[in-house]
């Protein structure tokens, strides 16, 4: 098998020499194989050339589009990114809008009613001289008339005007010690702000089971203003030695004593007084 491959390529080999002894005997179509040979190699190689220039300006053209589209949706990005930007800019200015207002109206209106609930302690205060002077006239009328005696006279003035201080001076105690600066219906108590030490335990239930806050926060931790009845009978305790004659000059419920407001900061700015 071998030796028939060989003789094959040999065989190739005498033809290719007898056919190149053929074009060497005659020059002239030796010369025309030449030229034609080397024409084909010549548009052979052209034409690659041309193909491959081609290709690879099809390739150029194709990587040129790709980086004007990649630049295009950039640019679009870019534009509706900076459109939302804008959006939420105006939307927060908007929302910072809504709650300065808010806060500017929920501010106007506290300071209104402690303007309105100052006028009325005034009006009180006012109402109530009033009424204590009456009372001295009438004493001192019905003494000089001699319907009382006039040391009898002397400690009835002496009684009304003590109870007169004494009631100006609880409502001025009241309004500059006890009530809150900012909600006229509340009053501050010594345990508002402190935040008490917790156990960490809570009681699920009426069993006894107790379980542990993750937290470490437990009962008490919070601090939790007196109901409205506890305070009011606290601030009306005191009032109350006054007698039928102030209570029928008081204001509605609510100036005299704290009624327990729902809600709302403690301690906040004076402004409203």
């Amino acid at each position: 098998m071998a030796n028939l491959q060989k003789d094959i390529v040999d065989l190739q080999d005498i033809e290719k020499i007898q056919f190149l002894q053929t074009l060497q005997s005659d020059p002239a179509k030796y010369s025309a194989y030449i030229a034609d040979k080397s024409k084909r190699i010549l548009s052979e190689t052209v034409d690659t050339k041309r193909a491959s220039f081609v290709k690879v300006s099809g390739d150029m053209a194709r990587m040129m589009d790709m980086d004007h589209n990649s630049i295009a949706a950039l640019n679009r990005t870019n534009d509706l990114m900076s459109t939302q930007d804008q959006i939420i800019r105006e939307q927060s200015r908007q929302v910072g809008t809504i709650t300065a207002t808010k806060d500017m109206t929920r501010r106007q209106v506290e300071i209104n009613n402690w303007y309105y609930e100052n006028k009325r302690e005034t009006l009180f205060i006012l109402q109530l001289i009033l009424l204590v002077v009456l009372t001295l006239v009438v004493v001192l009328g019905l003494t000089s008339y001699g319907y009382i005696a006039k040391d009898a006279g002397d400690y009835l003035m002496a009684f009304v005007i003590i109870i007169g201080l004494g009631t100006w001076m609880y409502r001025w105690y009241y309004t500059t010690r006890i009530r809150d600066p900012r909600y006229w219906n509340q009053r501050r108590f010594e345990a508002d702000g402190k935040r008490p030490e917790g156990s960490g335990k809570i009681c699920f239930g009426s069993d006894g089971i107790t379980g542990q806050f993750d937290s470490g926060v437990g009962p008490g931790s919070v601090p939790i203003r007196a109901p409205a009845s506890q305070a009011a009978a606290s601030t009306s305790s005191g009032s109350s030695m006054f007698g039928s004659m102030i209570s029928s000059l008081a204001p509605e419920a609510g100036t005299f004593g704290p009624s327990a407001a729902a809600g709302g900061p403690q301690g906040a700015s004076t402004m409203g007084r």
